[in-house]
């Protein structure tokens, strides 16, 4: 047994890194429409989704776009950390416009929000650290894996919403306008983040087959979350303060500060 744990051990990690060039060579863009997956439940796995549809480049995550006859879907998938800790900190935006490319007139959907003074704390070094394969690190995972989704789950209760008529700014992802969102780890160090939009809230039509214009963001982040970069602030918000505790940290998160985002086309499929 301890034989076969070792094993696992050792190729856990070119298990990784294959599912990681696997997702790389999936189109830049999703080219196609999609049918939403059956009995599709949005609660921060992608079991039902199989293989998602593209690994785009500039965002640096695997995604996929689908509907059925009432909603559109997305999911986003990453086992990068400077990437998860993107989303987790700046959220996805998703923007819907069936005009043109152009974020500020479209229909913008953005999950995780979160309370400024209540985010979060999740320690991505320490969830990446773990080597599982053995009894202890596999116990280890799930532990940390358990606490990271319920701190997620109890703190992540808003979803902002933009141009969207006769509706909030920020609503409940317990809502009445037709948006779930949800968001989750799981034992292999990937993290996933599913939508779902009421395609009426989008002005869509399935039974039309519309045809629109998409962008998926990842929204910047403050300096104050990247990993390795302590920040003082006065009550008027000013940095007075910024102490660099472990430069190499820091760095692979940097580009965490800047937008990033994928224009796509999707037609709507009966």
């Amino acid at each position: 047994m301890n034989n076969i744990k070792s094993t696992l051990s050792l190729l856990l990690p070119a298990l990784l890194f294959s599912i990681t060039a696997a997702a790389q060579k999936l189109p830049n863009l999703q080219k196609e429409g999609l049918k939403a997956p059956n009995n599709i439940k949005i609660n921060g796995k992608a079991n039902e989704w199989g293989s998602l549809q593209a690994y785009n480049r500039a965002i640096q995550a695997s995604y996929a776009i689908a509907n059925d006859n009432n909603k559109l879907y997305l999911v986003v998938q990453s086992n990068r950390k400077e990437i998860i800790n993107k989303i987790v900190n700046g959220g996805v935006t998703l923007t819907v416009n069936k005009t043109k490319k152009a974020i500020n007139s479209g229909i913008g959907v953005t999950y995780p929000v979160f309370n400024m003074q209540d985010r979060p704390m999740i320690n991505l070094n320490t969830l990446f650290d773990v080597a599982t394969g053995t009894t202890d690190g596999d116990r280890k995972m799930d532990s940390l894996v358990k606490m990271d989704n319920s701190m997620l789950s109890d703190k992540a209760k808003f979803i902002r919403l933009n141009n969207v008529d006769d509706a909030d700014t920020l609503i409940s992802v317990y809502n009445k306008e037709g948006v779930k969102a949800y968001t989750a780890f799981d034992n292999n160090k990937t993290y996933t983040l599913e939508m779902a939009v009421n395609l009426k809230l989008l002005g869509l039509s399935a039974k039309d087959q519309t045809k629109f214009n998409y962008d998926i963001r990842f929204n910047a982040i403050q300096i104050d979350y990247v990993p390795g970069v302590e920040i003082t602030r006065n009550p008027d918000g000013v940095i007075t303060l910024m102490n660099v505790t472990n430069s190499k940290v820091a760095n692979s998160f940097i580009s965490a500060l800047n937008t990033t985002d994928c224009w796509g086309e999707y037609t709507l499929v009966k």
